[in-house]
């Protein structure tokens, strides 16, 4: 073999192994070399975007309750409340809260009223403390057009309070909120009741609705 032959030869192999190198590497961006993976070898494994966040709106029961609660459950517009026949009682008179349903519709009183003495009427300010809770609930009461259904209220005679601390006050009537609702009602009853609010000075109580 000559050696120009033998140049060209060499040559060859160089060649030959400058595409085995360029075959097994790859380069990054930076210009670095990267191994590249064996033949037959597993790609490496990726590590997965986490799952988008799932949003839940849970209702809590009490508020399932309430908003469900009784959706016939009369308006203050389809009533119409009186005064029943008071009797006395010691040191207190029982007034009878009479509830008329005057719409078209049967509706549903269920609970206790909310009681309280007012000055001057319908809009006047309340005195003293609202009614306490006397007793249990007696359960939903169905009222059909022209139905009634009563609720016992228990008013003191605040004369047998300390003076000062009950600070009698001449009042118009009583403010009554049917059961549920949020409006109220004026019922005329001049009495007087206590402006204190002391501890002890329960002048007005309440029990349920009921048929």
């Amino acid at each position: 073999m000559n050696r120009q032959s033998f140049a060209f030869r060499g040559l060859g192999i160089l060649a030959a192994a400058a595409a085995l190198t360029a075959a097994g590497c790859s380069t990054d961006k930076n210009g670095t070399p990267e191994p590249s993976p064996a033949a037959g070898s597993a790609p490496p494994a990726t590590t997965a975007a986490p799952a988008a966040a799932t949003s839940i709106n849970a209702t809590s029961p009490d508020s399932t309750v309430n908003a469900a609660a009784h959706p016939d459950g009369c308006a203050v517009s389809e009533l119409r409340l009186t005064l029943g026949q008071t009797q006395g009682a010691a040191g207190s008179t029982e007034l009878p809260l009479v509830f008329t349903n005057v719409g078209g519709r049967t509706c549903v009183l269920d609970g206790f009223p909310g009681v309280s003495y007012v000055q001057g009427g319908p809009d006047g300010a309340q005195v003293g403390a609202a009614a306490t809770r006397s007793g249990e609930s007696d359960g939903a009461v169905s009222l059909a057009p022209n139905g009634t259904a009563t609720a016992m209220v228990r008013a003191v005679n605040v004369e047998n309070y300390p003076a000062d601390t009950c600070a009698p006050t001449d009042v118009a009537g009583l403010r009554v909120y049917p059961p549920n609702d949020t409006g109220s009602i004026f019922v005329p009853y001049p009495t007087k009741g206590c402006s204190g609010t002391a501890e002890g000075l329960n002048q007005l109580s309440v029990q349920t609705v009921s048929a």
